[in-house]
């Protein structure tokens, strides 16, 4: 997934994306630790313009993530649909000049991706937006009762025959705490 930057002089370009999950190297290793698998292929379809200096990417890719459930690690499935705007900037063309002891960065310059050569490589930068759209906990239901601390039971499914844990005395205390802001 690479764009040449010559072909943009021109007039923007379509990129049409269908790709697995394997084919990014920062997925493929998300499911091989097990933290997340795509049951479908990363499909979409990009817009890639050239003003002045900047290169904008923009679209929509589509995929389905299947991730352990944060509390009692049975698998939850989910629909993902990841709005991508990424904007490149050549950092050979951008002006040298020596900078002061604290420069103010607007925000415009914040989201500005560096590039240098004739091409980029939107692998990377994709599978990063993937990345950070995935859900922090996925939970298989919202009263979710997670495992038993103790033997290790699904306590959705039933419970078990294990006494609540001890907490250490101390800590009691803690127990009616409020803060008074």
């Amino acid at each position: 997934m690479w764009i040449e930057i010559d072909k943009l002089k021109r007039r923007p370009r379509q990129i049409v994306i269908d790709k697995q999950a394997t084919d990014f190297p920062a997925l493929r290793d998300l499911a091989e630790k097990g933290i997340a698998t795509f049951s479908e292929n990363i499909i979409g379809t990009l817009e890639v313009t050239r003003t002045e200096q900047v290169i904008k990417v923009a679209g929509c890719l589509t995929t389905t993530v299947t991730s352990p459930c944060g509390r009692c690690l049975m698998p939850v499935t989910g629909h993902l649909k990841i709005p991508i705007l990424l904007s490149y900037v050549d950092c050979e063309n951008v002006d040298a000049a020596p900078l002061a002891e604290e420069v103010e960065i607007q925000s415009e310059e914040i989201e500005l991706i560096p590039f240098s050569g004739t091409e980029i490589d939107l692998q990377p930068d994709l599978a990063q937006e993937i990345i950070m759209a995935l859900p922090q906990q996925p939970l298989c239901q919202e009263a979710c009762q997670g495992l038993c601390p103790t033997c290790g039971n699904n306590l959705n499914q039933g419970g078990c025959d294990c006494e609540p844990p001890v907490f250490h005395a101390g800590l009691a205390a803690l127990k009616n705490f409020k803060a008074d802001l």
